[in-house]
């Protein structure tokens, strides 16, 4: 993969931001719109089952569309709320694309102005009306108008974002979500997010190709005291009543025919809580994981999700009734959290009347191996150029938020520092070392790393991921390459309270 032609080529993106400042020079003309648009629908045709998101595709290597972010008033189980939301959808629309396609989005902010508007220290929570969009797991530019994570887009401006995959881009499951460093985890606890399918993986495997695809989005939406978040103070116990909902619906009806195998793409897109996943009664088949194949189907009693993973399951029907989709009660680190109907699944038979016409029918699991997104070949020890220790800690700090302060290495985040340094075509294994009672899901953007083992256990796997949980008081230990991108990114906590509390370094790759 390493091919400094295409690496130049990719580049495109010029470096027009210098830490979080605005770029008016690229927010005034927009895009027309060049995609493929589906709306919400059942795959089965049914009225009543969960419907997978609207959704955008590309046309011809280009997504060309707009995207606002505004505060849309919803029905929430706990009442009306007003909600800071992409495209006024729970969730926004899944954008659906392929390797080597430029996707040209132009974004507006079109909440209100801020309140606050002096900022005091980048990790109290701050200015939830500023925000910027993150393309989750995206092997791409971090700088200029790609996927840069250091703007600051203010209520009223537009920005166009241009971000060019890679030809070999791993296929899978991604996502998008705001991600500006003190509003994150209250506009994402308020629902903006949607999914991101890159295609050309596992849809080539035969017996997937012939599933029925479900698009499902986890969110748990958090109203304020007066309908809308102002402070973070409603999100922060880790133990905070939540309301969870798929693709917006609150316990919704699934349908799958008996016999039947289903694709289901699921997107964790919640702000705090871990979400194991169970479904007893029917056969359960993990294929992906954060966007990458596994290398064989496996057969599994649960599926174990952080804040921000995704995965790829093949549900299989098995004999007619109604059966809970649930998140079993669990500790999260010293926290127990109870369990959680999710949806109600129904088993019906395959004549059944209310099924639209024409319906693929999934019918086998994969036998053998799960073909691999082709970039992602395994590190082996004589290629690794450095290793590096990451310490994720907690202390108390006075005049904090809840006098609190998320560090990595002892120290808090700090957009003027460069915390890790290091070239392009570097190969580097890291071990996160967590000193707290929580896990942590550790995120890194733009380079995907290889798991090698969690808490000193070997995993022979090796997946390749970009958020990993961290145990409470245990450890992992991943490789990665800085391939092809040059720029400044992030690292950090997707418990995204301890984000905007201090929990994120920066990671600085140089030509």
């Amino acid at each position: 993969m390493r091919n400094i032609n295409r690496r130049t080529i990719l580049k495109g993106a010029a470096a027009l931001v210098v830490g979080g400042s605005f770029l008016p020079a690229l927010a005034s003309r927009g895009f027309g719109a060049s995609a493929k648009t589906l709306p919400a629908k059942s795959p089965l045709g049914m009225a009543d089952d969960l419907a997978n998101p609207p959704e955008i595709h590309s046309v011809n290597g280009e997504l060309r569309t707009d995207l606002a972010m505004a505060i849309t008033k919803k029905f929430l189980p706990a009442g009306e709320a007003a909600l800071r939301i992409f495209e006024g959808g729970l969730p926004g629309p899944t954008l659906r694309i392929r390797p080597g396609d430029v996707m040209e989005i132009a974004f507006a902010n079109n909440m209100p102005p801020n309140e606050d508007t002096t900022l005091v220290n980048p990790n109290i929570p701050n200015q939830f009306n500023t925000t910027n969009v993150h393309y989750h797991g995206f092997h791409v530019s971090p700088k200029g108008n790609s996927d840069n994570v250091y703007l600051n887009i203010e209520p009223g401006q537009k920005f166009n974002y241009i971000v060019k995959l890679p030809e070999d881009h791993p296929a899978g499951n991604y996502w998008y979500h705001p991600h500006r460093h003190g509003s994150v985890s209250a506009q994402v606890a308020s629902g903006a997010a949607g999914m991101a399918i890159i295609e050309g993986t596992l849809e080539s495997v035969p017996e997937i190709k012939q599933c029925v695809e479900r698009v499902m989005v986890i969110q748990a939406p958090i109203r304020g005291i007066d309908g809308i978040l102002t402070s973070e103070q409603p999100i922060w116990p880790l133990d905070a009543e939540r309301d969870f909902l798929i693709n917006g619906q609150y316990k919704p009806r699934i349908y799958i025919r008996e016999g039947e195998i289903q694709h289901w793409r699921v997107l964790h897109a919640a702000d705090a809580q871990f979400f194991p996943l169970r479904l007893d009664g029917l056969d359960l088949y993990e294929v992906g994981f954060d966007g990458n194949p596994r290398p064989k189907a496996e057969k599994i009693e649960e599926s174990h999700l952080a804040p921000g993973n995704r995965v790829n399951l093949l549900v299989k029907g098995l004999k007619p009734g109604v059966y809970p989709l649930m998140r079993p009660a669990f500790d999260q680190g010293k926290q127990p959290l109870p369990e959680v109907e999710l949806a109600e699944v129904h088993v019906i038979p395959d004549d059944h009347p209310k099924l639209g016409a024409n319906l693929l029918f999934g019918r086998s699991v994969p036998q053998g191996a799960l073909p691999k997104n082709k970039m992602l070949k395994d590190i082996t020890d004589d290629e690794i150029t450095g290793h590096r220790k990451m310490v994720l800690g907690v202390s108390e700090v006075k005049g904090f938020f809840h006098d609190t302060e998320f560090t990595i290495n002892g120290k808090p985040f700090d957009p003027r520092r460069d915390d890790v340094v290091a070239k392009v075509g570097d190969v580097e294994e890291w071990t996160l070392i967590n000193t707290t009672p929580f896990p942590h899901p550790i995120h890194i953007h733009v380079n995907p790393f290889q798991v090698m083992s969690i808490n000193g256990v070997p995993d022979p796997r090796k997946p390749w991921q970009d958020t990993v949980a961290v145990p409470a008081g245990g450890t992992v230990v991943f490789r990665t390459r800085f391939e092809d991108f040059d720029g400044r990114y992030v690292m950090h906590c997707h418990i995204l309270p301890h984000e905007d509390t201090g929990m994120m370094i920066n990671v600085n790759i140089e030509a």
